[in-house]
């Protein structure tokens, strides 16, 4: 009864796995027959159960091995890769499927190979490569259509118009997937379909034919459940939610989205929950609940950022794995050369101990001619050594060469770090908040709610990116210091007022003790950066109701400059890592973030100037950081209680200095 009560294609698919799963229960020996049954029944569950998929595709694999069964271990490892594939490890399943790709490419198995470079193809589409895919996904095509197998090509149809999509070519996509739609519906593949009008209803959308994308994504659905395709649904319910927002039906996208949650919480893939937020968030934002909208998508954004940094690194280990490549074929290219010319070295000293031997023989008595040919010998050698330094010159460039390029890297990385963590975050809150009021869905009074927090955290995403620009500079190309005089106390006044703004934000009391002029000797530029990062450091770890204060005390022809704090103070397990060379950043009391560079920057800027930095922190107290800078001749002079008088000389009758 419940079988008949299912679609044509979903009894068709649970018939075959019941048929499969009888005759695997009734084979129990370990060899390749229960391999093949282990597979095919592994491929049918992955959309349905991944777990059991799984546990199959495990079990055939670890026959396989047992067997030296290579066919087997393909499939089971394709299998294994599609599993990874549901729950959004496109990393592990691009590994998986090149692991099998180049078991095929052994066998030389046409078939195999043109459905693993498909595979491979639709997983550079998903990781926003669709160049990448189009070189794979075209060269299975081709296989396919030597070996006329038509399921096989529609579907690779449908995998090349999935990647004319990621690249905005929409005729394109088109192009190719109403050659897909056409073979399926010849064939009558309602799994096939499913993925198909999906990428319909995606190229409508991309070109705002809102209506037409609807009846695509209700195709695509009805097909993906049909079929039971776990999976399937979840894109499909997000696609439907998406569309329904657009047109107004806001009561079925949402209940499309509770179905894509519940389904997308057992599969844990996290492409699909960003999405998800996204969407929300628009739902949200349509029946006026700007709250709700502004904190779906914030969450939104947070996983934005996680999906950002995984791409991040995926395109750091690519460009590692290709300069270290690079890197071991110039190594080999200068070995080879080396090698050839040893080989060459020993080749012309076995001629001429030959020759040598052959003279002395021959002409015992002609020793002027043995030795010409000892002092040519001492002149080979010497060539020798000369060629062996040349190649160690070379040696010792290549290796200087690479650790600037080591050293690059580290900056590039550094960069990407900061970017990513630390400037995103406060620009997407404003990207959102910005949202809204475009639209006018948020009124002035509501966005000036949020104008203080914003501005504070803006400010500081400016001096991180000060202080990161700074840093950059500093370690591609050096910063010069440009010292002169200039008085200490006028340079803080000009940066005060900016920060004890910062402070009256967050309720801390902010002042100085600075009335009277410090002419200092040093770079007016880079003591304003460490005085800045000093403060705006000493507000981010003081609470509301917290004091800061500045002083400064002449002593030894240096000012000494102290900025202390009441605040939450540095624990004493983490007190080793400020100023050393790991960049250590903490959040605030009130979550502001810092990239980890400005008391690595400020130590450098006060010993660039002759003067030295430190602090005294108690963690629940405070922390107090003093750092000193030269004072200026002028200063120092008057800092000593000399005085400068005219006095008449009694033997020229002219006025000279005394001090």
């Amino acid at each position: 009864m419940c079988l008949l009560l299912l679609s044509p294609a979903t009894r068709a698919q649970q018939t075959g796995i019941d048929s499969l799963q009888f005759n695997l229960n009734a084979h129990l020996q370990r060899d390749t027959v229960r391999v093949d049954l282990l597979n095919q029944l592994s491929r049918l569950y992955f959309t349905k159960d991944a777990g059991i998929a799984a546990r199959l595709g495990e079990e055939a694999l670890s026959i396989s091995n047992e067997l030296g069964y290579v066919k087997g271990k393909i499939w089971a490892t394709r299998n294994l890769a599609l599993v990874e594939n549901t729950k959004g490890n496109l990393d592990k399943q691009l590994q998986l499927t090149f692991t099998a790709l180049k078991l095929a490419e052994a066998q030389g198995e046409p078939r195999i190979l043109g459905i693993l470079n498909n595979d491979v193809g639709n997983i550079f589409t998903e990781q926003n490569s669709p160049r990448d895919a189009l070189i794979y996904l075209l060269k299975s095509l081709q296989i396919k259509e030597q070996l006329k197998e038509t399921p096989e090509i529609s579907k690779t149809l449908n995998n090349i118009g999935s990647a004319y999509i990621a690249l905005k070519k929409t005729d394109s996509a088109l192009l190719y997937l109403t050659r897909s739609e056409k073979l399926k519906l010849s064939l009558r593949d309602e799994r096939g379909l499913a993925y198909t009008y999906e990428n319909m209803g995606i190229v409508a959308m991309l070109e705002h034919r809102y209506q037409t994308a609807l009846r695509y994504h209700e195709l695509s659905a009805r097909y993906y459940k049909n079929t039971d395709n776990q999976p399937g649904i979840t894109k499909a319910s997000l696609n439907l939610a998406e569309v329904q927002t657009l047109l107004g039906d806001l009561n079925s996208a949402e209940k499309n989205l509770d179905t894509a949650l519940a389904i997308n919480s057992k599969l844990g893939n996290v492409k699909n929950e960003m999405i998800y937020y996204k969407i929300r968030s628009r739902l949200d934002s349509a029946r006026h609940d700007y709250a709700s909208a502004l904190k779906h998508y914030q969450a939104f954004s947070e996983r934005n950022i996680d999906y950002f940094n995984i791409e991040k690194l995926r395109q750091i280990s690519r460009s590692t794995m290709k300069y270290e490549t690079e890197k071991k074929q110039r190594e080999n290219v200068m070995l080879k050369k080396e090698q050839q010319l040893h080989l060459a070295t020993i080749q012309q000293q076995r001629v001429l101990v030959l020759s040598g031997a052959a003279l002395f023989l021959a002409l015992l008595l002609i020793t002027a001619m043995v030795y010409r040919l000892y002092k040519h010998q001492q002149e080979l050698y010497q060539q020798l050594n000369s060629k062996n330094q040349e190649v160690s010159l070379q040696n010792h460039i290549i290796l200087e060469q690479n650790a600037t390029l080591e050293n690059l890297n580290q900056v590039k990385d550094k960069i990407f770090s900061v970017i990513s963590h630390d400037l995103r975050s406060p620009l997407a809150i404003l990207e959102g908040l910005l949202f809204l009021l475009k639209d006018e869905k948020i009124d002035a009074q509501q966005f000036r709610f949020y104008t203080d927090e914003l501005w504070r955290d803006v400010k500081n995403t400016a001096y991180m990116m000060d202080n990161m620009l700074q840093w950059a500079s500093n370690q591609m190309k050096g910063i010069s210091v440009k010292a002169d005089d200039f008085d200490l106390t006028l340079l803080l006044n000009q940066e005060f007022e900016l920060l004890q703004t910062m402070a009256r934000q967050k309720d801390v009391k902010l002042t100085h003790e600075l009335k009277n002029a410090i002419l200092v000797y040093a770079d007016p530029d880079m003591i304003r950066l460490v005085l800045r990062n000093l403060i705006n450091n000493a507000i981010k770890f003081t609470p509301g109701g917290g004091e800061i204060v500045l002083k400064a005390q002449l002593e030894k022809g240096e000012a000494q400059v102290s900025v202390k704090d009441n605040g939450t103070g540095i624990p004493t397990d983490d007190q080793h890592r400020i100023f050393s060379n790991i960049y250590y950043s903490t959040t605030g009391t009130r979550n502001e973030k810092g990239c980890g560079l400005g008391l690595h920057l400020s130590k450098d800027f006060v010993e660039r100037n002759h003067g030295h930095i430190w602090f005294e922190s108690k963690p629940g107290e405070g922390s107090c950081f003093s750092f000193t800078v030269p004072l200026s001749d002028e200063q120092e002079i008057n800092a000593r209680g000399y005085t400068v008088v005219l006095q008449d000389n009694p033997v020229s009758g002219m006025s000279v200095l005394r001090r």
